[in-house]
């Protein structure tokens, strides 16, 4: 059998992550010997890899590359990394100042990590940044495929840098035509490389998964409740929702925006909800196994991104029926079509409070988008078919 190498950085709560839990699911049995490569094997869908699939032990070099500061100090550091860490960073101050902040670590750092002894007959990078920097330099493969999951226009990345890296590559795969677009404004000569398989939803597993509803205060709450769900990062664009929050309290709406994930702006945004008073309305819950109680049980889904790929949790939300609220980010029309099944607003606090009002206070309003999204075809379980094509047109 042919050897296929899949690799993703971690295994977290974002939608890319639980994209690949969905492929790799869906991949047939006994046709290709696939491993797969977690470079910082943490995260909630790491027990969801399935059997089939062979999960390699990292090299002790990657993980330490992968894993953050204050997690390397209890489980992979000793002196020499600390050492070798605190000299990355000063260096990383000084040089490669118009690169991003994954390509100085690259540059820096994640050149000298060994290469990977076997080789394979297709590697696969399901991930931008890291990944695909390591399938390009440190994996042996005959074939070799790139993933985007956002808009690439959106990335924070040097384009000269990253086109080192997708030249290389045998193809390019995004999650839309939007994003395809974007790549190709940027690389228009590469444009031929690229192509679009969407992130997989499956309705039946979502809908039986948002049946199990646990035991929390969100499910008694008699007022409107808001969730969204997302990584704590600046594209999520929460500091938006928070100030739409506040908004919305002035004008004497009893709520509750339940916050579903888990980042980096976590501090900054919890300073946020203390000084615009708003501690008991806006909760930021952390990374929820199972959040599809909490979308089925919500009046309103909210998204105020920056910017998406083909937003997955979009997606899931129209699979439950749910009146969806959304800002105007540049590929929001591969999910959304305004006032037939969700409404989009301008990307500010004014805007979305206003959208929330709007809901809040039209219940026809909110009963037209659920009667559309019924009648919308959901999921795409077999788009499994293009990701299987894929691979078979590169291993022969």
């Amino acid at each position: 059998m042919k050897d296929v190498l899949i690799v993703c950085y971690g295994m977290g709560c974002g939608g890319a992550e639980k994209s690949l839990i969905s492929f790799l699911n869906r991949l047939p049995k006994d046709r290709w010997n696939v491993d797969l490569i977690v470079a910082n094997p943490n995260g909630m869908y790491m027990k969801q890899i399935p059997s089939t699939v062979h999960f390699l032990n990292n090299q002790y070099e990657l993980e330490n590359f992968a894993t953050p500061m204050s997690l390397r100090r209890k489980k992979v550091c000793n002196g020499r990394d600390l050492i070798n860490q605190a000299s990355w960073q000063i260096k990383s101050r000084f040089l490669c100042k118009n690169l991003s902040w994954n390509e100085k670590r690259w540059e820096l750092w994640g050149k000298h990590l060994p290469k990977l002894k076997k080789r394979y007959d297709l590697a696969i990078s399901y991930m931008n940044g890291p990944t695909n920097y390591y399938v390009i330099d440190k994996v042996t493969a005959k074939k070799k495929i790139l993933w985007i999951h956002n808009e690439f226009e959106k990335l924070d990345v040097n384009y000269d840098y990253e086109r080192n890296y997708y030249e290389k590559a045998d193809r390019v795969v995004t999650i839309s035509q939007d994003c395809v677009d974007s790549f190709a404004r940027v690389y228009p000569d590469l444009r031929k490389k690229t192509l679009v398989l969407e992130n997989i939803s499956s309705p039946e597993t979502i809908r039986n998964a948002a049946k199990l509803v646990p035991e929390d205060d969100f499910f008694q709450y008699k007022g409107l409740k808001i969730v969204s769900i997302g990584r704590l990062a600046p594209q999520k664009g929460y500091e938006i929702a928070i100030d739409a929050a506040a908004k919305v309290k002035k004008q004497g709406i009893e709520f509750v925006w339940y916050i579903l994930g888990e980042g980096e702006l976590r501090a900054e945004l919890e300073g946020l909800i203390k000084t615009n008073e708003l501690v008991k309305e806006v909760k930021l819950v952390g990374i929820k196994e199972n959040p599809y109680p909490y979308i089925a049980g919500c009046d309103i889904f909210a998204q105020t991104s920056r910017y998406e790929g083909k937003s997955i949790a979009l997606d899931e939300a129209k699979i439950l029926n749910k009146p969806i609220l959304v800002t105007n980010y540049a590929t929001v029309g591969a999910s959304i079509n305004n006032g037939e099944n969700g409404l989009i607003v301008s990307m500010n606090g004014e805007s979305v409070a206003e959208g929330l009002m709007q809901l809040s206070e039209n219940q026809q309003l909110r009963n037209q988008l659920v009667e559309n999204l019924k009648k919308e075809k959901t999921g795409n379980e077999e788009e499994i078919n293009k990701y299987i094509q894929l691979i078979e047109e590169n291993l022969n």
